[in-house]
């Protein structure tokens, strides 16, 4: 019985609300001309391209920090693209179990990119 007890503690004490609410990536969408590829500034690693649809879904983590990302397109400047990092309201539940809020904290689940939607406008390079 100590055993179920201790099993249940230790699963309550390392959940969070956000946890419960929201996920560790979040989608974000961004518009713009066809062809257009979506790389990561930290690393260079392509994640996506806008095809026909002009638009792409991203599935992005989530961090503490506001994230950059690269739009690229032969004949176009690289355009930096910002996703600003914003406290998510819905943290606050943690006052009710106030270790989660450091739970939510190491995971990056507190903040969330604000908006969820980008535009992209890209100019022509100039030779």
């Amino acid at each position: 019985m100590k055993k179920f007890f201790l099993l249940v503690f230790v699963v309550l004490s390392t959940s969070s609300c956000m946890t419960l609410f929201t996920k560790t990536n979040q989608s974000v969408t961004l518009m713009g001309a066809e062809g257009i590829t979506i790389y990561d500034a930290q690393n260079n690693v392509k994640i996506g391209k806008i095809e026909d649809e002009g638009s792409v879904i991203l599935d992005i983590k989530k961090n503490l920090s506001d994230k950059t990302l690269i739009a690229k397109k032969e004949g176009y400047q690289n355009t930096p693209i910002i996703l600003p990092s914003v406290f998510n309201p819905k943290a606050l539940w943690n006052i009710l179990f106030w270790p989660g809020f450091l739970i939510d904290l190491g995971t990056g689940k507190i903040n969330k990119y604000e908006p969820a939607i980008y535009q992209i406008e890209m100019r022509r390079q100039e030779e």
